[in-house]
């Protein structure tokens, strides 16, 4: 299993970890959908985010 903190950081996105689909809708599941995942917008994988703290990002 992929740890969170050691995965790809995307330079695009914040550096925001880069995401394979079924790891970040694993990581939605678990948090009861407290996070949310999103593709990223220059092709590196999805990444997870969560709206309620991040008001302002993509």
């Amino acid at each position: 299993m992929l740890r969170y903190s050691s995965a790809l950081r995307c330079s695009a996105c914040e550096q925001r970890a880069i995401l394979e689909r079924a790891v970040a809708a694993k990581l939605v599941a678990e948090s009861h959908h407290a996070l949310v995942l999103y593709e990223c917008p220059v092709g590196n994988g999805v990444h997870v985010r969560n709206p309620k703290f991040e008001k302002n990002s993509t």
